[in-house]
């Protein structure tokens, strides 16, 4: 994509376009039916519609009631992804489910998360999906479909007392609705969740663009032969490469990534697809924009050390404590792995592509800017190595995880 082309508007195509997939590498590998995977030119999709009677349903917060959708009333409905149409627990009796003929969705980046089209309610639904997308399948039973709006309503909480460093917002999950119903006999969840399009308290007089992090870096699917948009960026402002990088997205990135924490006591899941950046019109980052909150970690422990007192309906669902054998692990696995692996590395990768730069030194710069924050943190916050993943599907039914331990953390000492 050209910058001159770039505008608000532009978020759908930077999510299914521009956009290089994990780098785990099962992103093609493992996705949804072809007509409505992120990286397919199908326009939108139709959803199914389940409907049953109401005391078949939990509702968690707020899911809009979209009025101008002639097709559901009430509180008794649920979308429902087309690959999914076919699980028996949508043959009970007193469950009915069609397909719908004026909903319309898109694909994010992820296939099971969707944006609501051509209705006056804005926003995005994250369906229920069995099957595997990337590398683990993605059910919403109650604790994960509320985990998301938990956290939105604590981190709302925080920044409305100006308790979070005020470069961070968040596109807040406003609510949560489960269906439970039967399958062999047996009771099963079946969830979806509500995010807001706008970002909590987003000024668009100030910001002009949002941009995934993943869209910086990544290659359009489209216009192959377009520069990556961070070095458009970098020309149009006559930047220095290093400076820009380095000064405007990772560390301010590392400031506000210790300061949730901080201040919050949850760890962010930040990657490439996880987190989003607002631009001013002459593109300055402004804003870290955090999405798809449910898989961030909520740390028990470390709530416990700052005196927060806070109630998750989710619990145990990704909340950590001290006594769990891989508590260090899981903060060096966030930090290291998934921030460091998925955002700081692709970053330093695109200095050293774009304008051959060499990269080893600024390592020792990013580690100098993160012992600032980290040196606030118990000493044994982190472990002594750090932790990434095998590149291997994910047992969900399984607590062991495969983890790799590797000496020498790269962005921290």
């Amino acid at each position: 994509m050209l910058l001159k082309k770039l505008n608000l508007e532009s978020l759908p195509y930077l999510e299914r376009y521009v956009n290089n997939g994990s780098p785990s590498g099962f992103t093609d590998r493992y996705t949804t039916s072809f007509h409505t995977k992120p990286f397919s030119l199908t326009p939108f999709f139709h959803p199914y519609i389940c409907v049953a009677p109401n005391e078949s349903f939990i509702n968690y917060g707020n899911i809009p009631t979209l009025n101008d959708i002639q097709e559901i009333r009430g509180n008794n409905w649920l979308i429902v992804h087309p690959d999914m149409k076919d699980k028996p627990l949508f043959d009970s009796v007193n469950v009915s489910l069609k397909e719908s003929e004026q909903i319309k969705l898109v694909p994010t980046s992820s296939g099971r998360t969707v944006e609501l089209l051509g209705s006056i309610t804005k926003g995005y639904f994250k369906l229920h999906y069995t099957d595997i997308i990337g590398r683990i399948t993605r059910q919403l039973d109650f604790n994960q479909a509320v985990s998301g709006p938990e956290i939105s309503e604590h981190f709302i909480s925080l920044i409305d007392k100006n308790q979070l460093d005020n470069r961070i917002t968040l596109m807040p999950e406003t609510g949560a609705r489960v269906f439970k119903g039967k399958e062999n006999n047996k009771t099963v969840e079946w969830g979806m969740v509500w995010r807001e399009k706008d970002p909590y308290k987003i000024d668009y007089n100030e910001i002009k663009y949002i941009i995934p992090v993943f869209s910086l870096f990544g290659k359009d699917r489209q216009a192959k032969k377009d520069k990556p948009l961070l070095k458009q960026i970098i020309e149009l402002k006559s930047a220095n490469p290093t400076a820009y990088v380095l000064e405007q997205l990772i560390f301010p990135m590392i400031e506000c990534y210790f300061n949730v924490i901080k201040n919050s006591g949850i760890q962010p899941e930040w990657h490439a697809q996880n987190l989003l950046i607002g631009f001013t019109k002459d593109f300055a980052p402004v804003k870290l924009i955090m999405r798809d909150l449910e898989s961030m970690d909520k740390d028990l422990t470390f709530m416990e050390r700052i005196n927060m007192k806070v109630e998750f309906q989710s619990y145990p669902f990704k909340c950590i404590f001290k006594e769990q054998w891989n508590y260090q692990i899981k903060h060096s696995f966030m930090y290291d792995y998934k921030f460091g692996e998925y955002i700081i590395e692709p970053l330093l990768n695109f200095l050293k592509k774009s304008f051959q730069i060499e990269t080893l030194p600024l390592q020792q710069d990013i580690k100098l800017h993160s012992k600032i924050f980290i040196d606030e943190f118990p000493k044994d916050f982190f472990p002594k190595d750090w932790f990434v993943f095998r590149k291997v599907l994910i047992d969900q039914t399984s607590d062991k995880r495969p983890y790799v331990k590797k000496k020498n953390p790269k962005f921290r000492f």
